[in-house]
This record gives C-alpha cells, sequence and structure tokens, in this order.
C-alpha cells in the first residue's frame, strides 16, 4: 500500500513507530480532520492518544457527509488504521463524550457514553474536536412546514446508508421539484445527491456565482447538470399547509467579504413566488456541537462557551481549563476540511508545547 493510496494523518514523521515514547497520555474528542490531524501530529511525537468517537467509523464530514467522490472513505479509513496498528493510537467508535444531556444528529448510533470531567480527569490532556453537527434554520415563515429538511441531514443519512449503518426506508426521499438554500459545498453536494434521485433541482442564495462560498466552477457545474442558480435573493416566506408548495422570494442587497454577509437589505417590490415546489433543502450553515451546551454545566468544568456556540479558546487553542484544548470546526465555526486540518496540527503544536513545559 502506497502512501497515496490512503490518507495519512501522520504525514510530518516516517511510517514507523517513534522510538521515543513521552509518558503523556492525551485524549481527543472527535474523529473528524481536525481531531485526526491532532492525533497524527501527536502521535508522531510519541504520545499515548485514546480517540473518542460517537459514530461508528472515524472521519466525521469525510465520511458522513462529503460524498467519497470528493473524499474517497476507504482512503481515510486506511489512515485511521495506520493510526492504530502502527502508531498505537486507540480509535474508540461509537463512544460519545457528554457534558450535558444533549441529541445531535447521529446519536442514535451511539453505542457507549463517557462523562467530558472523567476524561479531563484520565487523561494529562484533553482536545475537543466536536465539529458542527446542528443546522441552521431556513430564517423565514413557515420554516418548519413539512418537505423541509437540513441538507446536512440528507447528507447524513444517504451516507449512513452506503455504509449500511441505517436502512434504505430510513434516507429522506425527496420529490420531483427541489430548492437547495445557500452556495456552500454543504449546498452543492446536496444538489449533486438531489440530482442522482432524478430531481429537479434550483440552488436558491444570496450570493452571486462569484461569491459562492464553493467556488465558481462547483456552481457552474450544477449550471451544466441543468440547475437553475438563482442568485442575490432570499426566501421572504413559505407557502403550504402542511406541505412546502411554493416560495414566496425578494431580492437583496448584500455586501459579502470573505464569506461573511456584512449587510443585508431587503429590495421591497421584487417579490415573486416560485410555484411546484414538492421539498426545501437548507444549506445555509451549521452551529458548533460542543460536548456541553449549557454555559452553566460549561462553567463547572472551567471551559467558556461564545455566545454563538463555539467553544472559547485563546490564541493557543486552549480552553479557560488549563487541561483542556479546542480545535476545528467546534471552536472556530463550520469550515472547509483543509482548514480544519491546519487548525488540528497547529493545536497539537500547542499541546506538545504546554505538556513538554509542564513535565520540565
Amino acid at each position: 500500500m502506497g502512501a497515496g493510496d490512503y490518507m495519512r494523518f501522520t504525514f510530518m514523521c516516517k511510517s514507523e513507530k517513534p522510538i521515543k515514547r513521552i509518558d503523556k497520555r492525551i485524549a481527543i474528542v472527535g474523529a473528524g480532520p481536525s481531531g485526526l490531524a491532532t492525533a497524527g501530529y501527536l502521535a508522531c511525537k510519541g504520545y499515548s492518544i485514546t480517540i473518542f468517537e460517537r459514530l461508528p467509523y472515524p472521519g466525521g464530514m469525510m465520511v458522513f457527509g462529503i460524498p467519497s467522490f470528493r473524499i474517497p472513505r476507504e482512503r481515510v479509513f486506511l489512515g485511521c488504521k495506520e493510526l492504530e496498528d502502527v502508531f498505537d493510537v486507540e480509535i474508540k467508535a461509537g463512544c460519545k463524550v457528554v457534558g450535558d444531556e444533549q441529541e445531535i444528529l447521529g446519536d442514535d448510533l451511539v453505542k457507549e457514553y463517557f462523562e467530558l470531567q472523567e476524561v479531563i480527569d484520565n487523561f494529562d490532556a484533553t482536545v475537543i474536536a466536536t465539529g458542527a453537527w446542528i443546522s441552521k434554520n431556513l430564517p423565514a415563515p413557515g420554516y418548519n412546514t413539512g418537505g423541509i429538511y437540513s441538507a446536512l441531514e440528507y447528507l447524513y443519512r444517504n451516507r449512513a446508508s452506503e455504509l449500511k449503518l441505517i436502512p434504505k426506508k430510513e434516507k429522506i426521499k425527496l420529490d420531483t421539484k427541489v430548492a437547495v438554500i445557500g452556495s456552500g459545498l454543504v449546498a452543492i453536494d446536496a444538489a449533486l445527491d438531489a440530482l442522482g434521485e432524478g430531481c429537479d433541482v434550483k440552488l436558491i442564495s444570496i450570493e452571486k456565482l462569484q461569491e459562492a462560498p464553493a467556488g465558481i466552477h462547483e456552481v457552474n457545474k450544477l449550471k451544466n447538470q441543468g440547475v437553475e442558480h438563482l442568485e442575490r435573493v432570499v426566501i421572504k416566506r413559505v407557502i403550504g399547509d402542511k406541505k412546502v408548495k411554493a416560495l414566496e422570494l425578494i431580492d437583496v442587497k448584500a455586501e459579502i467579504k470573505g464569506g461573511l454577509i456584512l449587510k443585508l437589505e431587503q429590495i421591497l417590490g421584487t417579490e415573486r413566488i416560485i410555484e411546484d415546489i414538492d421539498n426545501v433543502v437548507v444549506a445555509i450553515g451549521q452551529v458548533p456541537t460542543p460536548p456541553i451546551r449549557k454555559e452553566s454545566r460549561a462553567l463547572t468544568l472551567g471551559i467558556r462557551l461564545l455566545r454563538w456556540g463555539g467553544i472559547e479558546i485563546n490564541d493557543n487553542f486552549l480552553t479557560s481549563n488549563k487541561k483542556v484544548f479546542a480545535t476545528g470546526d467546534v471552536a472556530t465555526g463550520a469550515s472547509k476540511v483543509g482548514r480544519a486540518f491546519q487548525a488540528g496540527l497547529k493545536t497539537a503544536s500547542w499541546v506538545d508545547r504546554r505538556l513538554q513545559d509542564n513535565s520540565r
């Protein structure tokens, strides 16, 4: 097996167990890209690593969200196998670390639970890398009408079915006419999955083509497959009783910089109705999902939460608890896989520095 056949999370060192071992134990909560990058860096240094992953397989969004044509899941699995077999990293799949009661997408597949306080107490350092697994709701009247789904749940159920973790009947079955809201990669992938089911798809976004977070190429790929892109618009209301039937749109003026919407103003008089919409798939962002969601409980663990749901960290990825770090989407908000990897590597570097300093 060559290095090109799998995703190497230990690419910063040789493909062999480090001779020097460090007598420190590190827990990583979450086996997505940031958690696996953190594990790979620290395993190369010789630390003893245990990863707690609530889903049945490691990989996070790389396995349970992103389609395999972008990131082949077998390459992810082989990279994790190298972590386990060569670097003695323990990956405890199906094990969720919790700080308070909460349930998120995929928790029905959890087999064992661990208390976050217990993990913090039993390891020399803990890195929280639990990502962002809650989708933002459509900000329009009628957002909870039947036939409206989050893109994240739609993609997750498709991937879980492919992995034979859920029966096909538990997938979200879309009807003929589908509106996908957003222009990031999650929206693009949801639109591609819907096209694969034979749906007629419209892509609706605040962003113009050149501003699309997924990039011009990805949106044009959809347009070449017959997808209509309605840009610089928002949904004013969802029309339908128990089931969505149509959407009222309105044009907007927007100022967008670096993917952030700095200014948004509806243009009165531009309202119009799109008829014959059977389903709406919403991909307008995700909310971080730390192991603790209640601020009062987080504070008892010495961890502060930010108003938008993320974990507060300093420039060294350290939380207000001196034994706990946080990395990736749970600390910075939803981002692309590459940025999550970078965050994991930087976090691992600071974990290493802190443990080395403490041992002197």
